[in-house]
């Protein structure tokens, strides 16, 4: 048995037409009143919010002050809520989140604003 270990095609190889991508004619259109450009996605927004989290999470585990115990309690409930939220919201994928689980997901994503330095609740005066 003999193994190659060249990464290029081998010598004579032709693709198969039916795996290869088709490359479009032309450019396609942005789609019109895409909020995509100006905003981010929910999941893309998720997914931000909760590495900051986790970022937060670990500069906290390293101050012994009961302020930080507490901070990191805090953020570990608001990621153990995401996590219950995805669980049980999220069934077959982003694109087909219900109306009352986006609202949920937004809230948190308020809500967890909160637990990043800097980020704290506005005063209303």
């Amino acid at each position: 048995m003999t193994i190659r270990t060249t990464k290029g095609p081998r010598p004579g190889a032709t693709s198969d037409p039916a795996i290869e991508a088709p490359i479009p004619s032309k450019i396609q259109p942005a789609l019109v009143g895409s909020r995509a450009s100006a905003e981010p996605d929910l999941e893309s927004r998720i997914r931000l919010r909760r590495a900051e989290l986790f970022v937060r999470l670990r500069e906290l585990r390293t101050d012994g002050r009961l302020e930080a115990a507490e901070a990191r309690d805090r953020l570990k409930a608001k990621l153990s809520e995401l996590s219950n939220l995805l669980r049980w919201g999220i069934s077959d994928g982003w694109a087909s989140l219900g109306d009352s689980v986006k609202r949920r997901l937004e809230h948190w994503l308020r809500e967890s604003r909160r637990q990043l330095p800097g980020q704290a609740r506005p005063s209303k005066s």
